[in-house]
């Protein structure tokens, strides 16, 4: 009986570990993003999430960069295809990796308004789910800080647990943020470790 407790007690010991490092990745990964400030709340079905980054580079290039949402570089993005545009809209189809690499394609209604310096957008067309979110960017010295509101609502509860839920809602802006960083060429602040290697 005892075997059976310490390997149970060892079991546990590496779920909480594990699970403490994937946190861990998750707020280091959100800061190095970018991550000042987060707040995701559901009330039924519907899910809204509060975010706002700070980017190291001038607000005008932060706006054209979201703009020009077609020229976005993610690892998660295959392919952002312009369906059609005018003067203060667009739509787009994108292509980005789902579940098991399988493709997910998506459109997605972008609305600007430069004098607010606000941008906003709509999936359309997805039975599942209706997301509506919109960016503000206000100038910080050399920085632009973005704040972020997001609605989701979903035509069904998910079988699964409040957190993970937060979790994919927090990655979603996370990569949103990468790939922003991506298309302004902005390197990371992280230094990599001393390798101990000689030249």
């Amino acid at each position: 009986m005892s075997k059976t407790y310490k390997i149970i007690g060892a079991l546990v010991v590496i779920v909480v570990l594990g699970y403490a490092g994937w946190h861990f990745y998750q707020s280091r990964r959100a800061t190095k993003a970018g991550i000042l400030s987060e707040n995701i709340v559901h009330d039924g079905n519907t899910w809204t999430a509060d975010f706002t980054a700070m980017i190291p580079a001038p607000e005008d290039s932060v706006y054209d960069a979201v703009r020009d949402v077609e020229k976005t570089h993610s690892a998660q993005i295959r392919s952002v295809k312009v369906i059609s545009q005018t003067d203060n809209s667009k739509t787009v189809e994108i292509e980005m990796d789902g579940p098991g690499g399988q493709p997910v394609t998506a459109q997605m209604v972008f609305q600007y308004d430069p004098a607010n310096r606000r941008i906003s957008y709509q999936m359309v067309g997805n039975p599942a789910f209706d997301l509506q979110a919109e960016y503000k960017f206000d100038v910080e010295g050399a920085s632009t800080l973005i704040t972020y509101h997001q609605t989701t609502r979903m035509a069904q509860s998910l079988p699964v647990p409040d957190e993970i839920v937060k979790q994919v809602i927090r990655s979603v802006f996370i990569s949103q943020l990468e790939g922003l960083k991506q298309s302004l060429n902005i390197a990371s602040t992280d230094q990599p470790e001393d390798s101990g290697e000689e030249p």
